[in-house]
């Protein structure tokens, strides 16, 4: 009879927390920042991303919630790089992209958008802290998902791809240096 009891008692408690947590996650669900994953015309053909493919665009908010989407770029040149707070080559890397943005990415019609894998942080705030930490003054977005990352197939932090004034993806990369940037973005026809 005790065994019933128990059995019937830990029943009820899992059930009642099924239920709890699938409040919250509807709550939480809500609150996400909205992520459009746009198909490219002429994109890939299914063979994943590819260099000398169209790069796939795709539409994030930004911290303020405005949406940015890749297109928003036609015509210049885009750093489109991959990161997380907590990645220590990304946190490395960052200083050069800052400098390079602030100093020359103007004058080479180039744009930085950095994509902030949200779905691998383990708190939101953090990417605020960063950005202003760092002084990035590129747009930075949030794939709260991981959707994006998945579209780009994206495996490790930091991964930037570069995009020519095309569309095209010309290089992919993981971490650079201000001078490989420099060197990169020059060789982008």
């Amino acid at each position: 009879m005790k065994f019933k009891s128990i059995l019937g008692i830990v029943l009820v408690v899992v059930l009642v927390g099924i239920a709890v947590f699938s409040i919250i996650k509807k709550d939480v669900a809500k609150d996400e920042p909205k992520v459009e994953v746009i198909e490219s015309s002429g994109g890939n053909d299914g063979g994943g991303i590819q260099i000398g493919k169209k790069a796939p665009d795709f539409k994030l908010q930004d911290l303020n919630g405005k949406e940015v989407s890749l297109s928003d770029f036609k015509g210049k040149k885009v750093m489109i790089n991959f990161w997380a707070t907590w990645c220590p080559p990304c946190k490395a890397e960052t200083p050069h992209m800052v400098k390079y943005y602030d100093e020359k990415a103007k004058a080479a019609n180039m744009e930085i958008l950095s994509v902030n894998a949200m779905s691998t942080e383990s708190n939101s705030a953090n990417v605020g802290k960063f950005v202003e930490e760092y002084k990035m003054k590129y747009p930075v977005v949030i794939d709260p998902r991981g959707e994006v990352l998945s579209q780009y197939e994206v495996l490790n932090f930091p991964t930037s791809f570069f995009v020519n004034t095309d569309g095209i993806i010309q290089q992919k990369t993981n971490i650079v240096t201000e001078a490989q940037l420099e060197d990169i973005i020059k060789s982008l026809d």
